[in-house]
């Protein structure tokens, strides 16, 4: 059987009380790189305290939402004996919960990546942008097989 771990909200959605729900710390583990921007990462949020791990470089960040609810004022030199405790609580929930981490790519290389993002910012955006671009046109119109699409007559 697979672990589904959580709690129902049911309660809540009914206006019941459930001190368990509204004490309890809430994690994120998102040990990849997201589509649009995301990194690895596992955060926690403990009562007012959110803190990020960050796998690429290791750094930690820590947050007090109620005085920051934008979190621009990264806590974590300043309140270190809060930054320690609510992050072992994150290791102990990752270690509970068997998480995966990321690992090290060996075929990774910079030189590659560079040309690759240097690609991206001056051969594939600017062409991308100008074919968007027509698309604003009053006059655009599709292709016979756009997307796949076929023409069908009555």
């Amino acid at each position: 059987a697979q672990l589904i771990d959580g709690r129902s909200m049911v309660p809540l959605l009914r206006g019941e009380q459930d001190l368990i729900m509204e004490e309890r710390d809430l994690f994120w583990h998102y040990p990849h790189y997201g589509n649009q921007g995301g990194e690895p990462s596992s955060i926690i949020r403990s009562g007012a305290w959110k803190l990020i791990h960050y796998y690429e470089d290791g750094h930690d960040e820590l947050y007090n939402l109620d005085a920051d609810p934008g979190e621009q004022h990264n806590l974590y030199n300043t309140v270190m004996a809060k930054a320690s405790e609510v992050r072992q609580r994150l290791d102990d929930w990752l270690v509970e919960v068997d998480a995966k981490f990321p690992t090290p790519d060996p075929a990774y290389d910079p030189v590659t990546e560079k040309t690759r993002l240097h690609e991206l910012e001056h051969v594939l955006m600017p062409k991308l942008e100008a074919e968007h671009a027509e698309y604003l046109d009053p006059d655009w119109q599709p292709n016979d097989d756009w997307w796949g699409s076929q023409i069908i007559t009555d």
